[in-house]
């Protein structure tokens, strides 16, 4: 009789195995991701809530939980240009940066990296405003050195990523002049990926210095770095959820950075559930149920 009950009691716990399965398939998980919504003149839009957004993952819709202002706690890093290609233009690179970090120090913390030779930490991760206005107010163009953009940001976004950064950003202040980045545009989009950072990139288009630090590089070289650089400031901020811009003038430095500003204190934080699945989804893709209005979206990683 002890026997029987044993074997009867062996389903019942199948049972419970095979619902507990099936609870867990069900389960779903809170996914964040901060959003920029800019209207027909590329100005920030505000005031918008759940009805405005639509979610798909892989071409599945999502259900979106909230829409909130994405406010504070972003790690940013400003990396900028101070090759010898950027002499004519580091006063108004300087009062760009001073501008920015007067409007995004409070709750976010910010660092300045340069990339006129080797890559170099002007500033650490800082909030003090008083520290970085005082590094820019140290940034010169080095004669006789080449940008090393690739580089910089390959380093940056491999730091974010020790790091485990919560919300990554970085902006880049970067002329037309020569790059001789060991690292690839390929490998450094890569690396932006794993890291979750946004890109925002300003490049001044005012014509290439005639400085080479190596005077015997080829033409064909030459081409293959500025394939590099332009691949990578086109892919990018593209794929992050970031912005390109091409300057023609340093005075539009100033107002570039303004518009960065703008469009980072009006973006979304919007949540939204999905299945809890083993494979993550290839692509995320952010739609606004207004025409008129446009999306880019960068998801978070560790929130």
């Amino acid at each position: 009789m002890q026997q029987l009950r044993a074997a009867l009691a062996v389903p019942a716990i199948v049972s419970i195995f095979l619902l507990a399965a099936v609870g867990l398939q069900g389960q779903s998980r809170e996914h964040h991701i901060l959003v920029s919504v800019l209207d027909p003149d590329d100005a920030p839009v505000g005031g918008l809530g759940i009805s405005d957004f639509s979610i798909d993952e892989d071409g599945n819709s999502r259900e979106i939980l909230s829409v909130s202002q994405a406010g504070a706690g972003r790690q940013i890093a400003l990396l900028v240009d101070t090759s010898q290609a950027a002499t004519r233009s580091l006063v108004e690179f300087r009062n760009g940066l001073t501008a920015f970090v007067e409007q995004m120090s409070e709750g976010n913390q910010i660092s300045i990296i340069t990339f006129g030779g080797p890559p170099r930490i002007q500033v650490a991760l800082t909030r003090e405003t008083s520290r970085l206005t005082d590094g820019i107010g140290n940034l010169f163009a080095l004669p006789d050195q080449a940008a090393y953009m690739l580089d910089a940001l390959d380093q940056t976004a491999e730091g974010f990523s020790r790091q485990n950064a919560s919300r990554p950003l970085i902006v880049v202040l970067t002329t037309e002049g020569i790059d001789y980045s060991y690292t690839s545009a390929r490998r450094v989009i890569d690396t932006i990926e794993e890291s979750g950072a946004a890109i925002y990139t300003l490049s001044l288009r005012v014509g290439r210095n005639a400085f080479s630090a190596t005077p015997n590089i080829s033409t064909l070289e030459l081409r293959n770095q500025d394939f590099e650089r332009d691949l990578l400031l086109e892919r990018g901020p593209r794929n992050s959820g970031g912005r390109h811009r091409d300057l023609l003038t340093s005075l539009a430095i100033n107002d570039a950075m303004q518009d960065i500003v703008s469009e980072l204190l009006n973006q979304y934080l919007v949540v939204y559930s999905r299945p809890d699945t083993l494979v993550p989804p290839e692509t995320i893709t952010v739609r606004m149920n207004r025409q008129e209005l446009t999306a880019r979206g960068t998801p978070l990683r560790l929130e």
